[in-house]
């Protein structure tokens, strides 16, 4: 797929994206923030062998990539090739590739140099499951871009995302950016979106509007940066069911300032768990009701 120059040189100047893997029919996508560099026709990022998110990437491919550069975001869809160099075949895989390969890795390298450096920084704090012997390679192969034009999202009042544990939710209270995932014919799509709480649910609404109100197995993500350490980022995904909810442009007004004309369709994720990350540390909470119900069940 051939991307025009302006989607090309937003992928050259952005740091982070979002990835979003399918986790099997009528569940809830997963979605992660990953440093990564565009090359070769193709987003290339790394990540422990140990990872949650390669289990998902080997059992369907099928996965997405959101760039989000204020005010505009590209969205590129398409499938995941998986480069494990300790084994046989991801090395068949990696020569099969050619030069692209090796060159896209050392584009990787120096355009995330500063992340190597707080690695360096953070030595001692970093498991041993993520240093660069156990890393493996992946490659999205984009099939469908979609560039995607919003409002930048305004200072907001803080607001406790529910389920996750009480310091994550802090480190979050004040961000207001967000991003929401779905599936749709097959592939998760991605787009920015103002964010809220009400009890156990998260409520949003789109910046300019969504033409397709989404429904069913969604997420909905909340990430804190750090520019070049990574054992200072803080985010959580928050996993459930989507379904419209004409209160949530009230709740933007609130926590935004925002005119709920300026808003697109109001929508509540009723979230089931959270799997949120302080560093390298991953963890996934479960809402109570459900554990309960789980175990009275048995």
């Amino acid at each position: 797929m051939q991307l025009d120059r302006r989607s090309r040189d937003l992928l050259g100047s952005a740091r982070i994206g979002m990835l979003a893997f399918s986790a099997g029919a009528g569940r809830p996508p997963l979605v992660n923030p990953a440093a990564f560099n565009y090359a070769a026709g193709s987003i290339w990022i790394t990540t422990s062998r140990y990872a949650a998110k390669l289990h998902l990437a080997r059992r369907d491919p099928r996965a997405a990539f959101l760039v989000d550069a204020g005010g505009e975001s590209l969205l590129l869809q398409g499938l995941l090739d998986v480069y494990d160099l300790r084994t046989l075949s991801g090395q068949v895989r990696a020569a099969f590739a050619g030069p692209a390969f090796a060159w896209s890795l050392s584009g990787y390298a120096l355009k995330n140099a500063t992340f190597v450096g707080g690695y360096l920084l953070d030595l001692a704090r970093i498991p041993p499951e993520w240093w660069p012997q156990n890393r493996v390679v992946l490659r999205l192969r984009p099939q469908r871009g979609r560039a995607l034009v919003h409002s930048t999202a305004p200072a907001a009042r803080p607001v406790r995302l529910p389920v996750a544990p009480a310091g994550v939710a802090r480190s979050l209270a004040r961000v207001s950016s967000g991003y929401v995932c779905w599936i749709n014919r097959g592939l998760p799509f991605m787009t920015p979106a103002l964010w809220s709480a009400s009890g156990s649910s998260l409520l949003a609404a789109f910046p300019g509007g969504e033409p397709s109100v989404p429904r069913g197995p969604a997420a909905l993500v909340v990430e804190s940066h750090h520019r070049y350490r990574a054992t200072r980022m803080v985010g959580a995904c928050a996993r459930g069911r989507l379904e419209p909810d004409p209160r949530a442009p009230a709740a933007m007004r609130r926590r935004y300032g925002v005119e709920p004309d300026d808003l697109g369709a109001g929508l509540r994720l009723d979230v089931g768990r959270v799997t949120w990350w302080r560093g390298f540390q991953v963890e996934t909470t479960v809402r109570r009701r459900r554990r309960e119900a789980a175990a009275a069940a048995r």
